[in-house]
């Protein structure tokens, strides 16, 4: 009778524990299915963006409004045209082009002078002196240089201090959040 007692205590204890590992499963999977949805989202915002303003920077030109109909883009088109050719003929004749001038002649560099002649030298004796060596302290006080080092700037990076404390911040509510979502007991 005490046998069955234990075992009917130990199986309530790894149930518990089993549902905890499944909770915590359940609320990593649904996470993951939120970043994936997001991740979704956001590919097609920028299909989208694409297809409707994206493709004017494409080729270089605005994009036409989807909803514009042929005749009014043919409109447009003839009163581009028409524009175009009234600023042409406003336009000034340019000059006609004036002769350009013969080159002149280079003039020649003179010739280098003769490089100088060094007579031979004389071979004079020199007298030789050998040095005795004599017994030096070195002084006690002897100053030796210390490097010096002058601060510089931090390299810029395009974020401003504001943004990087308001970054820093966000990093560490993040980190205590999914510190306490890690140790938190499933419910």
């Amino acid at each position: 009778m005490l046998e069955d007692m234990d075992l009917e205590l130990g199986e309530p204890v790894e149930r518990e524990a089993e549902e905890a590992g499944e909770r915590q499963n359940r609320t990593f999977i649904l996470l993951v299915a939120g970043m994936g949805g997001l991740l979704l989202i956001g590919i097609i915002a920028f299909c989208v963006w694409m297809l409707t303003i994206g493709r004017g920077m494409l080729f270089g030109r605005a994009a036409v409004p989807p909803t514009a109909p042929p005749a009014e883009i043919t409109n447009a088109a003839v009163d581009a045209t028409a524009t175009a050719e009234a600023a042409l003929a406003l336009t000034p004749p340019s000059p006609e082009p004036t002769a350009t001038p013969e080159p002149s002649p280079t003039p020649v560099p003179p010739t280098p002078t003769p490089p100088p002649t060094i007579a031979a030298p004389q071979a004079t004796p020199t007298p030789r002196v050998t040095p005795t060596p004599t017994a030096t302290r070195a002084p006690a006080n002897a100053a030796t240089p210390t490097p010096t080092i002058t601060p510089s700037p931090p390299a810029q990076t395009g974020i401003g201090a504001y943004t990087a404390l308001i970054l820093a911040a966000g990093l560490v509510i993040l980190l205590v959040i999914s510190r306490r979502l890690r140790t938190a007991p499933g419910r």
